[in-house]
């Protein structure tokens, strides 16, 4: 690794976005063949702006891309890969109506016009034998679990004669069984010399798969030092990187304060849910929260946790029994950017979505403009959004920071339900830690359902947990500690 020459470099990339605020700061990045190299930072670190630029999807304001030694300059996607560098992104680009072959096909150069996706299938099945992929080629993209859409996502930039693959946090929504393989893969291609850039904010996993680990903080480089470098006991490891990533010591160990618990303020009995194809989806369960609590809904993805959501939100009919709801829904939802923000509008906007016929932001006819972004204001202090101002449109928030603008919205309104699902996806260790704060401040004056793909943050924060499994819930009353082994064979239906 090491020993050889880098396949890629990248010197002093700068980038401003707004005219001031400065998303890489004169970053160097060295890449090697056959190496496997983890991106770390905070959300709004710089490191998706960073891959963007190497990745043709946005210009460098200074700075220069070497490959091999030589300099490139992309001016969009199609040229980045076609000097091999491929990009998988968090938010897959896929075409859901259209088949795997159609998908891959999309764009490629060099295909017959007479029967394209016969010479596609070919070429695909020899990528899934060679990295043991197992998709099927006729599959629609709506049809396949999420492991597989990535898998997709790999297989076309592979096709295509990527020797740099970027991986922006490709773990974020896979299974532990879906994650070993996706290492799997990348430790077959890393033994062909292939490079991975590995965008992550999961640190188990860096210490995991990566020989070389490059970490950013404000946009410039904190640390790049090879994995062996850090300490060799895991959590001591997890410490270490924390610190070079937030600058500051990060405990997530919650010690949760007792709350005296109060009447239940969501009742969901022998609840019947149909999904989109006419199935159920939830199987007559029951369960209520009660004010000072939180109750986690935790499964594998696709075992009803999201029409549970949508029903008790009011997104999803109900086929039988029923919910009750006491007062006012406050609703965190997976999708931040497009469930939980409206992308093209302001700060200021986005942050009075559930609460803007309040008479202190609207009149009879027209919004209160200058009231709303002084309550923007307060919002961006109290929750340390990192934002150039009030009227920055959402979409050029970070994860992090969007989350943080979610949280601060739906926390302020004083609901007597909190709905939190996936609160912590794809966010830094400084950014679940203040999270899972809010969080239980929250509990003293709500009831909250916490919906998580993660059990150990289920664990830290719930007083009771339900498991589902193929629409149906098992109830466990914590302390956990004697009983996770228990939860987690209840996960996969044991």
């Amino acid at each position: 690794m090491k020993n050889s020459n880098p396949i890629l470099s990248m010197r002093n990339i700068t980038k401003i976005f707004s005219g001031k605020v400065r998303a890489n700061d004169a970053v160097n990045l060295d890449v090697h063949p056959g190496e496997i190299h983890a991106l770390l930072g905070e959300n709004g670190a710089g490191k998706t702006t960073l891959m963007n630029i190497l990745s043709g999807y946005y210009r460098a304001d200074e700075g220069e891309i070497f490959m091999h030694g030589k300099p490139v300059l992309f001016k969009s996607p199609r040229q980045a890969i076609e000097n091999g560098i491929g990009m998988v992104h968090q938010h897959f680009m896929l075409v859901p109506q259209h088949t795997v072959a159609e998908n891959i096909a999309l764009g490629l150069k060099g295909l017959p016009f007479v029967f394209p996706l016969r010479i596609i299938e070919g070429r695909l099945r020899e990528f899934v034998s060679k990295y043991d992929l197992s998709i099927e080629p006729g599959a629609r993209i709506w049809q396949l679990s999420v492991g597989e859409r990535q898998k997709v996502e790999i297989i076309k930039v592979l096709i295509r004669g990527a020797r740099v693959l970027i991986l922006d946090e490709p773990t974020s929504v896979l299974t532990p069984e879906e994650i070993d393989r996706l290492f799997r893969i990348l430790k077959k291609m890393k033994a062909e010399g292939k490079a991975i850039i590995f965008i992550t904010h999961k640190l188990g996993e860096v210490l995991e798969i990566s020989d070389y680990i490059t970490i950013l903080r404000k946009g410039r480089v904190a640390a790049s030092l090879p994995s062996s470098a850090i300490a060799q006991k895991e959590e001591k490891a997890k410490a270490e990187l924390a610190l070079k990533m937030v600058g500051r010591e990060v405990i997530l160990d919650v010690k949760k304060k007792h709350v005296n618990l109060g009447d239940a303020v969501l009742e969901v009995k022998d609840l019947l849910i149909l999904n989109d194809r006419g199935s159920e989806a939830v199987k007559g369960i029951s369960f209520s929260v009660r004010r000072g609590e939180i109750f986690g809904i935790v499964g594998v993805a696709g075992n009803g946790q999201g029409p549970l959501v949508e029903a008790i939100t009011g997104h999803r009919p109900i086929s039988g029994g029923g919910c009750t709801v006491t007062g006012e829904i406050g609703y965190i939802p997976e999708d931040r950017l497009n469930m939980g923000s409206v992308p093209d509008l302001t700060i200021a906007e986005n942050s009075i979505l559930t609460q803007y016929r309040n008479s202190c932001f609207s009149g009879h006819l027209f919004l209160n403009l200058p009231s709303i972004q002084e309550w923007a204001k307060k919002l961006i202090a109290m929750f340390n959004i990192m934002a150039s101002g009030v009227n920055t449109p959402a979409k050029q928030l970070s994860g992090g920071n969007l989350q943080r603008l979610i949280l601060a919205r739906e926390l302020s309104r004083n609901s007597s339900l909190l709905i939190a699902e996936q609160p912590t996806h794809g966010l830094d260790v400084g950014s679940i830690e203040y999270v899972w704060k809010s969080i239980l401040e929250q509990r003293k004056n709500a009831g909250i359902l916490l919906v998580s793909g993660d059990l150990s943050e289920a664990l830290a924060l719930c007083d009771r947990i339900g498991v589902m499994y193929h629409g149906k819930v098992t109830i466990f009353t914590g302390p956990f500690s004697n009983k996770i082994e228990k939860i987690g064979l209840k996960m996969i239906g044991m």
